[in-house]
This record gives C-alpha cells, sequence and structure tokens, in this order.
C-alpha cells in the first residue's frame, strides 16, 4: 500500500517532475555543453592531433586535469539534476507542491556541497581504478618490449594469457568495489539536499542510511538500471517502426522526403526527451521514496528546506504548456527546414572504390607481391600498403614492428638488413604456392601496380627508427612516374605535412584511431577511420569540409552495405571480391533506389 501511495503522489506531480527534467535538459544543452567545450579548448593549449602522442597527452598534468574536468561536469549535471527532481518527490510525497523555480532556486543554493560530493566520487573511482591500470600498465611495458601488439592479438601466447587474466580478475574486483561503494552512498544527494549535511558528512550519513538495508538497496539500483535501458530499447524500436513505415508509404519526390524527414527527426527528437525525463524522474521518485522510509526509521521524517510562496499551481501549469509547445514548434520547423537540406543533398552521387586491406591477401601473405596481384585480379581500385626502413635503409613493405606474427622471427625491422629480411618466408599459413613469399621492397610494389591498380600508402613510424621516411617514399614514387596512382596516409600528422611539401600533387589522409582534435581542422585529403567510428554524421560533416573517408577493416557484408549507404568513399577491406560486387550492385540502381537506401541508412544510423 505504501509503494502504491507514494506512486499516485508522484502521478499528480507528473507533469512537475517532467517539466523539469525538460527544463534542465534544455538548460544543460544551451550552458554546460559548450562551457566544457570552452574550457577543454583553453585546457588544451595546443591542438593533439596525432593518435599516437594521445596516450601521453591523457597522462600529462593537462590531459589528466582535462579528463577530470570532463567527468566532474557530467556528474554534476547528473547531481543536480537529481537534487531538484528529488526535492518535488519529497514535496509529492508529503502533499506539498514544490513549484520548478523553487527546485532549481534549491539546487543552486546546493551548488557548492553538490560540487564537493560530485569531485569526491570521482576521485573514489579513480582510486579504485588504479591498482587495474597499473597492473595493464606493468604487463604492456613488460611484452611490448619483446614483441609488436600485432603478435600477441593474432598467437594468444601463454603469457599474454595470463596478463588478460591477471588483468581482468583485477578489473573485477575494482568493478566489485566500485558498485559497494555506488550503493553504500546511493543516498547522498538526498541527505545533502534535505539534512543540511556536506562533504564528509553527507557521505557518512549515507553509509548510515545504507546499513542493514545494503541488499534492498542494491536491488532498486539494479531495477531502475533495467528500466531504464528497456524504456530506452523500447523507444529505439518504436522510433525504427516508425520511421520504416514512413519511408514504406512515401513516394519518391525529394519534397515527400524532407516531410518525412521533419516528421521523424521531430519524432525522435520527442522520444529521445520523453525518454531521458521519464527515466530521471523514476530514478528520483525510487531513491527519495526509499531516503524518507531510512529517515523515519532512523531519525524522523525528513524536511523540506524553505521553499517560499508555491504561487498560482494553474498558472504554472499553462505556462508550462505554452512551453511545451513552443519546443515543438520549434524543433518542427528546424527539422523540416534541414531535412529539406539533407535530402537534397543525398541527390548527389559519390564514386564509391574499394581498397585491398594491405593487399588483397585472401591467399596470399599480406604485404607481399603475390598479394598485390591478388587485389588486381579482384578489380579492387587500390591496394593498402605499409612501408618502412630496413637497417641497411631499405624501404619495405610490411605491417608489424617485428616478424613475430608473419615469420616466428622476434627481430625488429629497423634492426634487419634488407637480405635478412628476404630470408624469412611469410607464407606458413598461406596456400602452398606462397609459403616462400617473402618481404619485397617498397619498388617491387610499385612495380607490381604501376598502371594496374592504385596503392594507399601508409608511413608506418615505431619510434625514432624511420629517418626521412615521408621523403624517401615520395621520391621512390616519382622515380616510377606514379604521382597520380598513389595516395599517402598515415597515424601521425606531421609526416602528411612533410608529404604535401615535397609533392602537393599527392592526396594524404589522416588515420583516425582515438583523436582528441576535430577532424575538420587537419589539412588532409581524407580520413582514414575505423569501422566502430563511422557513422552517417561523420561522413556528412567530412564531406562539408571537402574531405573523403576512408573505412577500414569493413569484412562482413552487412558492414560493407550499411558504409556504401551512408557515403563512405573507400571500403578498406580483407575481402575485396565480395566489396567489388556490393558495389556494382549499388551502381546498378536507378537514382529514385539509391536515395532511398541512404534514407534508410540515414534513419538506422
Amino acid at each position: 500500500m505504501a509503494e502504491i501511495s507514494a506512486w499516485k503522489s508522484f502521478w499528480d506531480r507528473r507533469r512537475q517532475l517532467l517539466l523539469f527534467a525538460l527544463i534542465f535538459q534544455t538548460v544543460e544543452s544551451l550552458c554546460f555543453v559548450p562551457l566544457l567545450g570552452l574550457a577543454g579548448h583553453a585546457l588544451l593549449g595546443r591542438p593533439v592531433v596525432d593518435s599516437t602522442q594521445l596516450v601521453s597527452f591523457v597522462l600529462s598534468p593537462r590531459g589528466f586535469v582535462l579528463l577530470s574536468l570532463i567527468a566532474s561536469i557530467f556528474v554534476m549535471i547528473r547531481l543536480l539534476e537529481h537534487g531538484g527532481l528529488s526535492v518535488i518527490a519529497l514535496g509529492a510525497l508529503q502533499g506539498k507542491t514544490v513549484r520548478n523555480v523553487t527546485a532549481l532556486r534549491l539546487m543552486l543554493y546546493k551548488l557548492p556541497r553538490l560540487a564537493f560530493i560530485g569531485a569526491c566520487a570521482i576521485g573514489c573511482g579513480l582510486l579504485t581504478a588504479l591498482p587495474t591500470l597499473g597492473v595493464a600498465a606493468f604487463y604492456a611495458h613488460r611484452l611490448l618490449r619483446n614483441h609488436d601488439i600485432n603478435f600477441y592479438i593474432a598467437t594468444r601466447p601463454p603469457e599474454f594469457v595470463r596478463a588478460a587474466v591477471l588483468v581482468g580478475l583485477f578489473a573485477a574486483a575494482s568493478v566489485a568495489i566500485g558498485v559497494w561503494l555506488f550503493v553504500r552512498w546511493r543516498l547522498v544527494v538526498q541527505v545533502c539536499m534535505f539534512d543540511a549535511k556536506s562533504g564528509r558528512a553527507a557521505f557518512r550519513e549515507s553509509a548510515v542510511l545504507s546499513r542493514g538495508v545494503w541488499w534492498p538497496l542494491a536491488w532498486r539500483c539494479a531495477l531502475v538500471f533495467a528500466f531504464e535501458s528497456a524504456l530506452a530499447l523500447v523507444a529505439a524500436a518504436l522510433g525504427q517502426l516508425a520511421a520504416w513505415l514512413v519511408l514504406d508509404v512515401s513516394a519518391f519526390a525529394i519534397a515527400s522526403l524532407a516531410i518525412s524527414f521533419g516528421i521523424l527527426v521531430l519524432l525522435r527528437t520527442i522520444t529521445s526527451a520523453a525518454v531521458t525525463s521519464t527515466a530521471a524522474c523514476v530514478d528520483a521518485g525510487v531513491f527519495t521514496t526509499f531516503y524518507r522510509r531510512r529517515r523515519q526509521a532512523l531519525h524522523g521524517e525528513p524536511a523540506l528546506p524553505a521553499l517560499g510562496s508555491t504561487g498560482a499551481r494553474e498558472l504554472a501549469a499553462v505556462a508550462g504548456y505554452r512551453t511545451v509547445a513552443a519546443i515543438i514548434i520549434a524543433l518542427f520547423v528546424s527539422a523540416v527546414t534541414g531535412a529539406c537540406a539533407f535530402v537534397s543533398a543525398l541527390k548527389h552521387e559519390r564514386p564509391i572504390t574499394v581498397t585491398a586491406h594491405r593487399g588483397g591477401h585472401v591467399k596470399a601473405p599480406e604485404n607481399t607481391a603475390a598479394s598485390i596481384r591478388e587485389a588486381i585480379a579482384v578489380g579492387a581500385q587500390y591496394a593498402e600498403i605499409d612501408v618502412q626502413i630496413s637497417k641497411d635503409g631499405v624501404l619495405v613493405v610490411t605491417h608489424d614492428s617485428d616478424f613475430s606474427r608473419m615469420g616466428g622471427v622476434a627481430r625488429k625491422v629497423w634492426e634487419l638488413t634488407y637480405d635478412e629480411m628476404r630470408a624469412i618466408p611469410l607464407g606458413g599459413r598461406s596456400d602452398p604456392e606462397f609459403r616462400s613469399e617473402s618481404t619485397p621492397t617498397f619498388d617491387q610494389v610499385l612495380g607490381e601496380a604501376k598502371d594496374h591498380i592504385k596503392l594507399n600508402v601508409e608511413l608506418k613510424y615505431y619510434g625514432d627508427h624511420q629517418p626521412r621516411l615521408a621523403e624517401r617514399v615520395v621520391q621512390e614514387v616519382r622515380n616510377r612516374g606514379m604521382t597520380n596512382e598513389v595516395i599517402i596516409q598515415c597515424l601521425e600528422y606531421a609526416p602528411l605535412q612533410e608529404v604535401q611539401r615535397f609533392a602537393p600533387e599527392i592526396p594524404v589522409g589522416y588515420l583516425l584511431s582515438v583523436n582528441a582534435r576535430r577532424p575538420a581542422r587537419l589539412k588532409v585529403n581524407f580520413l582514414g577511420t575505423a569501422l566502430s567510428r563511422a557513422n552517417g554524421a561523420f561522413v556528412r560533416t567530412a564531406h562539408r569540409q571537402g574531405q573523403q573517408v576512408h573505412v577500414w577493416t569493413v569484412n562482413k557484408t552487412e558492414a560493407m552495405q550499411r558504409m556504401i549507404d551512408i557515403g563512405a568513399d573507400s571500403l578498406i577491406t580483407d575481402r575485396p571480391a565480395e566489396a567489388v560486387r556490393l558495389v556494382h550492385q549499388y551502381n546498378e540502381l536507378s537514382p529514385s533506389e539509391g536515395i532511398l537506401r541512404r534514407v534508410r541508412a540515414w534513419i538506422a544510423d
């Protein structure tokens, strides 16, 4: 009966709770997110470009401060919203009406205390994760001195498996401790808002309230999380169903598609806001109810802070309805306008190329002359290769820093002369006719490719063992007269700038693995990105900046179709024959069929 009575009280205040959550989300979008961006830009000092430099940046004092700031602002937003909703919820449980403006005022008054709570929570999280991070760093340093990371991923030797298991055990222990602390301190916001406690006293009081009821509180945490996840899944399914229904009944005319887009964008926006707001309200209701009962059992009825005049409830409700109506109208106009522009952009066709990843190594070993011939045979437009420098200064085509994975020899590329390298057979796992294949020179690969296939050349840097690599690659390309048959990519930005100085006619591309800088600022012709990062928004942003998008490594048929539909310019794949077939099928579609496929991809993205 008590549970039913509590939820009836919340239902009576549903408009206030939902409107407060919507207002808070709007304020968050307009204020907190831009503020975070400005603070991050100021703390960065200079752009972090190279993916290989990102770990160093994160471990630096400036990087640590930036990450801590991001985490602090995110936690603060959630604490402030939870605090305001908790005030409205406790008022409902006590039969009182708390206006949204009053809840916002009280929330801001408690801001310093909530900020301290957020900082303490983040600090405890870092301390909890520290042992796991330390063990992972120790094994990374120890193992990578002996072999390249690709060797461990491919062969999984016993020492690698033992390290992974130990890191996993430490991670599990860290998670268990984190969950225990989270449940123990789950009521700290309510304590801060209603018990006039701050700092360590708030955490101690939350621990007191959870004593003896840890498991019931933990179950509530789990159920709330499950409810929020289910709500998000249902909303996504309904949005997808509506999308397919609207598209299936709409004609292929641009105006019809634009209106459909506008409706779908509006529905998705409203659905997302409703899901997020409902989840926040349920979260506040569940734990405010639990807090009140524990408080009554131990210390008596909790008291709301001084709230001031409640005002005219009817007037507030009318104002709330008008606010929501204005937001919906503005969203609809914006959605239809943007959809018109977007659908018009879909009419512009872009050629799609297929890049054989490390050559067409289905039968032949990767990065060999035979793999280049295989890529040519299946009709790929590009073959992607990796170039390094041997001990005696020869440009060679190989990916890893050593030959552990490919040839069973744990020696670094820069420690071997080319004659020593050529004596290592690479075809141990390939078809019999390719067993004797060895590492080719860059010049040899250029000769195989000339007039048959273009090359996507990755400059491969491992430390400082590749002096003048960019300059020498450009020189060999020029010597072969192939500047119009080669593009060059790299994980680091500085070598690409060197290429542009030496040969501005050669297109260059930046490989994004993890990047702390906006790709739009990079002066490159194309962006190479992992499949997990590639989506419609990323592709459209790059195209607006005049940059192509090359996606790696796209091996599944459904992933290839998705990349084609969202407008990726090149599919870098270990299955070039399949990718060539799918691109050919796509090119045979009528214009209206092509537009509809791209629309569906945008909706599903």
